[in-house]
């Protein structure tokens, strides 16, 4: 390591303000560049910037650029990129939130700072009704010409289906993590991870090996509201993440919406309060959002594209399914609601790939 690799003393100077972008952003203005920041001493630093020793111990400590180094060897490695704050690359929008950290890793393709960004966001237990809901409005932005970036956090319910939704139709979408990439939670969302990794973007300001702790999902909401140029709370009971996502964009001066529910139903009494105090917008069809938005639908698009999911999405869910216990075709069969050639193909090219096997009373399971 040479006293010149910003992009070591970025990665140190993350680890000690990863979730105090703003005092971040402050040393690097003040001081030109991270590198410059580590040619003071502890005191020196101390008395230009009046943070507290301790602090300015840790930043500066051998043990901080040691991992630092080992952070940034490690996604060169795994072809993880690094998004630096004031570099070219670094996602437009999330660059004008005051405390945007200064690292964002991405592990895919896609461009974060795509024409049209949307967060869709929610509770854990969606109803039947919220997951509906979430399908039909990815579906009819796509069927109006939306070539729009989905962004949640991969969490069950309402986050999971807007993903995989997504994925169905052909959107990009971008999973943001409340850890580093080299972990993922939920486990069951494993596959899916994998394939959103390949196909969209896993995000996270996070460094590997990571602990995980319910505050590290209120932290990441940051990063999901000031991707995206609005968030949509789906459902969400009085008291939730996906409210404290909406309050974060709208002090972000993003555009909030949401979903209205019936008065009595515990899932949308979040969305109803936010309505009510006139903090979000109310959504009752794609065309509330395209007025919140200023998004023109495409008149070239046909109005009822068919899609139909990808195989990569079908394979995912059938290794879903046979992680508990190997199952029969009949039972995956029911499981998947595929027809059974397709079925029968996906099956035979999962075990051509050694991904699974089949056992000698003619059960399929994880090889």
């Amino acid at each position: 390591m040479t006293r010149g690799d910003e992009i070591v003393y970025l990665t140190a100077l993350n680890s000690v303000f990863r979730y105090r972008g703003g005092a971040a952003r402050t040393l690097l203005d003040h001081f030109g560049s991270a590198s410059a920041i580590f040619y003071h001493t502890a005191l020196e630093l101390s008395q230009i910037t009046g943070l507290s020793a301790k602090i300015t111990s840790d930043l500066l400590s051998e043990q901080n650029i040691i991992a630092a180094q080992n952070e940034v060897d490690k996604a060169n490695k795994q072809g993880i990129f690094t998004h630096t704050l004031y570099g070219s690359s670094y996602p437009k929008r999330l660059a004008q939130c005051p405390d945007a950290p200064v690292l964002l890793y991405q592990q895919g393709p896609i461009n974060l700072s795509g024409n049209k960004m949307l967060a869709i966001v929610g509770t854990r237990s969606a109803t039947p009704s919220g997951i509906q809901t979430t399908e039909r409005i990815v579906k009819e932005l796509a069927q109006r010409g939306h070539n729009c970036t989905i962004i949640s956090g991969l969490a069950l319910g309402i986050d999971i289906t807007a993903h995989k939704v997504a994925l169905e139709i052909g959107l990009p979408t971008v999973a943001v993590f409340a850890f580093g990439l080299d972990h993922i939670q939920p486990v069951a969302h494993t596959s899916i991870a994998h394939i959103i990794a390949k196909k969209g973007a896993c995000v996270t300001d996070f460094p590997s090996k990571t602990v995980v702790n319910k505050s590290n999902f209120l932290k990441r909401n940051r990063i999901i509201a000031g991707l995206a140029d609005g968030v949509l709370v789906v459902e969400s009971k009085e008291k939730g993440g996906a409210l404290i996502t909406a309050d974060i964009a709208q002090s972000y001066d993003r555009e909030v919406m949401a979903v209205p529910g019936r008065w009595n139903d515990v899932c949308s009494q979040g969305c109803n309060n936010l309505i009510r105090s006139q903090q979000a917008g109310l959504v009752s069809n794609v065309e509330d959002i395209e007025q919140q938005l200023g998004w023109t639908p495409s008149t070239t698009q046909k109005s009822n594209p068919t899609v139909s999911p990808s195989n990569d999405l079908i394979d995912s869910s059938l290794l879903q399914a046979l992680d508990g216990s190997p199952q029969s075709i009949d039972q995956l069969h029911r499981i998947s609601q595929l027809p059974l050639p397709e079925l029968s193909a996906r099956l035979m090219s999962l075990t051509v790939q050694g991904t699974i096997k089949r056992t000698h009373n003619h059960l399929y399971c994880i090889a």
